[in-house]
């Protein structure tokens, strides 16, 4: 387990800092809700909705498993919230 919930919401902030400088300008997130247990983060840019969701959702995940080894990130619900963004919501697993 993570010592606080501050170093989990810490480590999620990272996580997103580095995935933008990844992947934008195409695509950019947002933590929008989070919990020591579910977070909602909002992705902005070039996205289909129908066809790219998984693979910035996925992208996500796997950045934080790679850099905590404790935490994962498990999809549970994404919505469109305009053409060009869609929110995800995640569950999130702590050893």
């Amino acid at each position: 387990m993570f010592p606080s919930d501050s170093d989990l919401k810490t480590l999620v902030q990272r996580v997103i800092a580095l995935y933008n400088r990844t992947h934008s300008p195409n695509v950019t997130a947002k933590l929008v809700t989070f919990t020591p247990v579910f977070i909602t983060v909002q992705f902005t840019g070039s996205v289909c909705y129908g066809c790219g969701v998984f693979e910035y959702i996925d992208g996500l995940a796997e950045q934080l498993k790679a850099l905590s080894g404790k935490a994962e990130l498990k999809p549970s619900k994404t919505r469109q919230v305009s053409p060009r963004s869609f929110e995800a919501d995640f569950l999130v697993k702590t050893k």
